[in-house]
């Protein structure tokens, strides 16, 4: 799950010392305001299902301070997630991601339709290349709407979508 989410800010980022859009999307929010992604795949045959939350909890000029709980289900097993809290900077460098296309697009997400601009990216998650879709909504904090990230060997892409959101 940290892997995903390194994925996504490093695409967000974009490149050296450029606004990173994660972070203006929890701008527009208030500590309290918080967002649930749904994330599936399948690994060893075996399906995985993570429910987090994410959760702002202070706002500075440079960085966005979030609460990262949830949990996991591997198969029938059922376990928490430790909770995280991650910094979202102003400004982050990106080289590790390549942008190779992006667009405009309307989707629907948990039973509504929202306007998103989606990137399509390639690039290295560890050692092994990935490449993905993100869309992001001005809607939900922080912004991610959706993400597909897979690589060269994944039968399926991991998906995590946004289920339920509340924005202060």
């Amino acid at each position: 799950m940290k892997s995903l989410l390194a994925v996504v800010v490093a695409l967000l980022g974009m490149s050296q010392d450029v606004e990173n859009p994660q972070f203006k999307y929890w701008t527009s929010c208030k500590p309290g305001s918080w967002v649930k992604m749904k994330m599936e795949m399948a690994s060893a045959g075996k399906k995985i299902e993570s429910e987090t939350t994410h959760k702002l909890l202070e706002l500075k000029d440079d960085v966005a301070v979030v609460e990262i709980t949830g949990k996991s289900k591997v198969g029938e097993q059922e376990f928490a997630l430790p909770t995280q809290k991650q910094e979202i900077k102003a400004k982050e460098p990106a080289d590790k991601i390549k942008i190779t296309s992006e667009g405009d697009e309307e989707i629907e997400v948990a039973g509504k339709k929202l306007k998103c601009h989606w990137f399509e990216y390639s690039g290295k998650q560890g050692e092994k290349d990935s490449k993905g879709k993100a869309w992001m909504s001005k809607e939900i904090p922080g912004g991610m709407a959706k993400i597909e990230v897979g690589g060269p060997d994944a039968a399926k892409p991991i998906v995590m979508v946004a289920v339920e959101w509340e924005k202060k």
